[in-house]
């Protein structure tokens, strides 16, 4: 009997520490932003039981998208059921998902006949590389790290032949996020890269993922293809700006100086330069096939991976921030920057270099990466940091200004709030009158309306109550059948001493919705008071 090589366990075991040690630092963060929504105000939390009606309607994502991710609810259920609403076990279990896919990589990557050192490296940097962080260290990110542990274990399956385990982890996958559509074209370049052409393989992938998207449809009740065609105009604006996105994640993967939340790319810029940079890489792409064709199988491997896992994502779909600015955010790279990685770990192994000076670089790189994520992961210690960064970066993002703002009043800094507050309904106000058509006027209708409601609030909290009640009724004149508007109305008057007109609001809130109760409960109390 044969013993196992030292390497054999060493390099899983030090994937596992290093991926230990570079998120260890965020284990005792709390639930922030988006984690609030999909785990504490999350209605259906609890009923674990009930697993099945995950399956049955689409899930919404704070009254704004709508999504059919049904594998991720479920998940969601599991980890409360075990971590209740402590985040600390959210916390570690994303940790441990994001370095099982560091080792499935690792695993992967020998399948595919990589050097051992080599396949370890990459698998390392993508365990460790700070841009891994919004993915990682958000708690809702686990729908990255668990779409991509579909995609890779159904990668691993399918080059082991076990096409039922793979095509079955791919669903897994899908119903996860529906960016594991990557999956298909991952096969088609894998396969080419192996010297294969399995073309009838490569249609049946696709058709199922079809399927998949068909189900998806009928759940939500929408058409993925009906919102690409929309608006052709936008549409051409987005394609427009892919080699600007192309160049600013590589950017990010080589030299991650500016990570910050909510990123966005403006498609109304110009996008000149990057056609340039773009057809000279494409030259220099050229040119390297045909200078040293021993790169070629690297080349096809690295840059095939990267694209086909950023194409589900690269502004097809329509992504829409605010206005002009496109979602790109940071965890969209969490599976592509392997295949950069795949580029740039086997050219710099294939170059001279002696022992001692290829140990200190890749010392240096790590060391550096580490530091780095260890950074990064404070900006997810809570929110006000969080938004005081991204709004560093885009300082002129309205739903940014409004988050910051909020942050700061339920953190006691109302005085803080009130600029940001201010900024947000500008930016707002100003998208409202440039919308081209009323669903997207309603659409930024409704972000004013939302944040003269948290101004008002911000206001009462300062004592300044001519200042919210105008903010209340300003709100009305956009939405005159919002009950809470009367109710907190009524509140500002009775702060006023105007007891009169407080009664005649709450009056109109239940007129607007004979059954809110609060406005009902607040009615009897003044009934009392004004008895006296």
């Amino acid at each position: 009997m044969t013993r196992p090589s030292t390497s054999m366990w060493a390099y899983p075991l030090a994937l596992f520490f290093l991926g230990l040690l570079a998120f260890f630092n965020a284990i005792r963060h709390p639930f922030v932003h988006d984690d609030v929504v999909f785990i504490l105000h999350n209605p259906h939390i609890t009923e674990l039981g009930r697993w099945y009606e995950a399956f049955q309607l689409p899930a919404a994502s704070d009254g704004i998208n709508v999504y059919y991710r049904p594998v991720l609810e479920v998940l969601y259920r599991l980890e409360y059921y075990f971590f209740g609403p402590h985040p600390y076990g959210f916390h570690l279990f994303n940790i441990g998902v994001h370095i099982i896919n560091g080792l499935l990589i690792f695993s992967l990557l020998r399948k595919l006949a990589l050097s051992e050192v080599a396949a370890w490296v990459i698998a390392c940097i993508f365990l460790i590389h700070p841009l891994q962080t919004e993915a990682v260290s958000c708690i809702a990110g686990i729908s990255n790290l668990w779409m991509a542990l579909g995609v890779l274990l159904a990668l691993n399956a399918y080059l082991n032949k076990w096409y039922l385990a793979s095509f079955l982890c791919f669903v897994m996958a899908f119903l996860s996020k529906e960016q594991a559509v990557m999956f298909v074209p991952l096969i088609i370049v894998i396969d080419y890269y192996r010297g294969s052409k399995s073309f009838r393989s490569w249609f049946l992938w696709a058709l199922s993922a079809c399927a998949l998207l068909c189900l998806r449809q009928v759940i939500t009740g929408g058409s993925m293809l009906k919102e690409i065609m929309l608006s052709p105009g936008e549409l051409y604006l987005r394609l427009a700006a892919i080699p600007r996105d192309i160049g600013m994640y590589l950017r990010l993967i080589i030299c991650p100086y500016d990570l910050h939340y909510y990123r966005s790319t403006d498609i109304l810029q110009p996008n000149s330069a990057a056609w340039g940079f773009l057809v000279m890489s494409m030259v220099g792409i050229f040119y390297v096939f045909n200078r040293w064709p021993q790169s070629r199988k690297t080349l096809i491997l690295g840059l095939g991976w990267f694209l086909a896992a950023l194409c589900p994502v690269l502004n097809i779909a329509p992504l829409i921030n605010e206005y002009s600015f496109i979602l790109t955010p940071e965890h969209f790279l969490y599976l592509p920057i392997v295949g950069i990685l795949i580029i740039i770990v086997t050219t710099f192994y294939s170059l001279p270099l002696v022992g001692r000076v290829r140990e200190g670089v890749l010392i240096l790189i790590l060391t550096v990466c580490l530091s780095l994520t260890w950074f990064q992961n404070t900006f997810w210690s809570n929110e006000i940091v969080l938004f005081e960064r991204m709004l560093r970066y885009e300082p002129d993002f309205g739903r940014g200004q409004l988050l910051l703002a909020k942050a700061y009043y339920f953190n006691g800094r109302p005085e803080q709030a009130e600029s940001h507050f201010k900024r947000a309904f500008e930016i707002m106000t100003n998208y409202a009158k440039k919308a081209t058509n009323l669903t997207a006027e309603k659409f930024y209708l409704g972000f004013e309306k939302e944040i003269l409601f948290d101004w008002a609030q911000n206001e009462s909290a300062m004592g300044q109550w001519p200042q919210a009640l105008k903010k209340y009724k300003q709100a009305t004149l956009i939405d005159a059948k919002d009950a809470s508007l009367y109710n907190n109305i009524a509140f500002v008057y009775l702060h006023m001493g105007d007891k009169n007109n407080a009664y005649l609001s709450l009056e109109e809130a239940l007129h607007v919705d004979p059954s809110f109760i609060q406005a009902k409960q607040n009615l009897n109390t003044l009934n009392t008071i004004l008895k006296k």
